[in-house]
Order: structure tokens, then sequence, then C-alpha cells
């Protein structure tokens, strides 16, 4: 069984989480040594899957193809002509004929409001070469762009969609599509390394500069007076309960955010924080091995609130987008969820460590239950071909 990956990303550890669950996943459900899954990313980088049986494709990048025969490609595809003409395009081409099942990985909306062109363009090459997609657990929702949509809506009636949000659930119903509702596919993600990396008890702090990189923030930046408001209120915490920060490291890479890092530090030790930590983190193995090891965590990346709920660990999420909320909905935890550009000055995270750490004690079979639904997609497909039940 042949299997490709498409778009995954990297540069983040909470998608490499997410796209290592994935492959794990295939290759539990399909462990014959024939199984081939081969890797088509959305970003520098790889995740060096350490099994013979998965590979990256970095012989069909769009920028070999080069605009030309990308442009010329797109265009006549509406009246049915297929031109290709370069070779990374022409391997691109035998690649998605020669799959047997053609995974979207799991991902944010760059179908949607990031408007993510490469990432459409790559689906929409695959469709318009007899691909059939299956969107493996992901936001989805049409942009503000028409010309996008047009395309994203080519891909969509081509496609097998399962989505991880009820917004995208009910955006696609309203616009026609036929999605089925899962939750994120990192809740299957299996780390068999239980020594802590971190020792001792700690909290577990996560930023971002969402100035930087997310449209709802670019033009509306998060204001200083949040900032320091979260970090004066984690300060209190460490010192109300003794306990170390640890700044937990998100991005990696060319993506790396140290000088946050180092400045959310800074600025602790300013407020009274004694002990902050930022420990070099070198995969995804580790980054959930920080989270399963801590008292609490609070987090401004999603995949950070995920890894807290699977692993069963208090958290405070500072949402800043709704597949946060949606997260902690599906939890039955939404009072440990906060938007953003909502704390003011009664902000308290005392409360929210009080409040999640008795609210998660409850959450065992629920949280056992979400993790198996972060499966169903692929035992679905493997029941459609073998009537076996997994």
């Amino acid at each position: 069984m042949k299997f490709l990956i498409m778009n995954q990303h990297t540069l983040n550890f909470g998608d490499d989480i997410a796209g290592v669950s994935l492959i794990n996943q295939i290759l539990k459900l399909f462990p014959s040594r024939s199984t081939a899954i081969q890797i088509v990313y959305n970003t520098p980088g790889s995740l060096n899957y350490p099994d013979q049986r998965v590979s990256d494709r970095n012989d069909v990048l769009l920028k070999d193809m080069g605009r030309v025969q990308i442009l010329l490609f797109m265009f006549f595809s509406f009246l049915g002509i297929q031109v290709v003409y370069k070779s990374s395009l022409k391997a691109f081409k035998k690649m998605v004929q020669d799959a047997n099942v053609i995974l979207v990985s799991p991902g944010g909306a760059n179908l949607g409001m990031y408007k993510d062109w490469r990432y459409l363009i790559k689906l929409y090459m695959v469709v318009i070469l007899g691909g059939r997609p299956v969107f493996h657990n992901n936001t989805i929702e049409y942009s503000n762009n028409w010309l996008f949509n047009i395309f994203e809506k080519v891909i969509l009636k081509n496609s097998r969609i399962y989505v991880r949000e009820l917004s995208s659930y009910n955006h696609l119903q309203e616009k026609g599509f036929f999605p089925v509702r899962g939750v994120d596919t990192a809740f299957s993600f299996v780390n068999d390394n239980t020594d802590p990396l971190v020792s001792g008890n700690y909290i577990v702090f996560i930023p971002t500069n969402l100035d930087s990189w997310h449209p709802n923030f670019r033009e509306e930046p998060l204001s200083d007076e949040i900032k320091k408001t979260i970090l004066k209120e984690l300060s209190e915490l460490s010192k109300q309960k003794s306990l170390p920060i640890v700044i937990l490291q998100h991005m990696h890479g060319s993506a790396v955010e140290e000088s946050l890092y180092d400045e959310c530090k800074r600025k602790l030790v300013e407020f009274g924080a004694k002990t902050v930590n930022i420990p070099q983190i070198e995969n995804c193995y580790q980054y959930d091995n920080v989270i399963r090891n801590s008292q609490f965590v609070v987090s401004m990346r999603y995949h950070g609130i995920v890894m807290a709920i699977k692993n069963k660990i208090p958290f405070c999420s500072l949402e800043y987008e709704n597949k946060m909320a949606e997260v902690c909905r599906y939890a039955q935890l939404t009072d440990l969820n906060i938007k953003l550009k909502n704390i003011d000055k009664k902000f308290n995270l005392m409360d929210y460590y009080t409040l999640g750490t008795k609210e998660i004690s409850d959450k065992g079979p629920l949280i056992s239950k979400i993790k198996d639904m972060a499966t169903r997609p692929l035992k679905q497909f493997k029941y459609g071909l073998t009537s076996e039940i997994d």
C-alpha cells in the first residue's frame, strides 16, 4: 500500500507531532514491509521519521517547476488539458498516480484565513492529475479571496474531508460539502520516553510572537498591556506555588523565536520569578515530555493545549484563534480558555490553576475517547478495504 502525505508542515513542534502521529497510525494499521509513505512538505525541513518505509519527496518542489509551468498547468486545466513539461511536475504526476491513498497532513486554515497559495496549488495539481485527497482532521474554511476560493472549491469537491472544528464543519456544510467532524490528530501521539527532560515540578509557558505571523494580529497587534499582564500573572503564580517557570520552545529551525524567549525570561525575572529556564528542545518527543511532566501549562500555541489535555495536565489556554476554544470545548474544559484580546486586569492565573487541577482529574475517560477519535479516519479507510475493525 502506497501512501502520499501532502503539505506536511515543519519548523513547528506541534505540526511535527501531528505529522508523526499520522505516520504512526498508518504503520500501525498497515504494518506490512511493503507499506510505503512519501511526504511532500509545505515548509522547509523534514520529520526525519526513523523508518525506511517513510521517505521525503524533495524532487517535486514548486520552485523547481517554475511560475510559467505552474500558470500554464492551472490555466489549461480549466479546458481539460494537462500541460506538463517540467521534469519536477512529471515526477509529481507519477507520484500522485502511483499513490493508493493521498492524505492531506493535519493542519490549520491554510485553506482559509492564511490563504496559502503554495498549499493550494499542490492540492489543485493533485486533483487535476486524478488524485482524491483525504483531509485528515484539518481546519478548513473559505478565504476572503475570490480567485483562491475558485481553486479551493475544485479541491474540496474532489476530496474526502475530515475536520477538527465545529466551525469548519458548519462552514463547509453551508457551502454544500459533506465533511466529517473529528478531533486533532495529535491526540494519538505516542511517546515511550518517560524519563523527565526537566527535573522537579514546574510551570510551562509557551509564548509566541503573534504579531509577526498571524493574520488577526498583524493589523491589530496584541497590546503591551496584555503581554505585561500575562507575564506578571505567570510570575505571581510561580512565587505563590514555589514553582520554577520553563519557557517551552515551540518553533524550531529557521523559525525559532529565541529573542522572544529571552525577552520573556528577562521580564519574568523583573516581575519577581525566581527561576526561569529555557531548555533546548531537539524534537517533538522532548516537547511532549516537558508538557507531560509539568504541573501546569500556560500556552499561546494551539498544540501546547492539545498536549496538555492529552497528558491530563491542567492549563490556561490563551486563545488566538477559534481552534483553541474548540479543543477546550470538546474536552469539556471551556473554563480553562480565554481569548487573548479579552485579557484585562481581572485576569488571574491562580484561578485557572485551581480550577484546572480540579477539572482535568475528572476527564480521564473522555480524553481516552478523544484519543480514539483521532484515529477514526484511517480506521474507517482500513475497514472499507479489508472489513477489519481495529
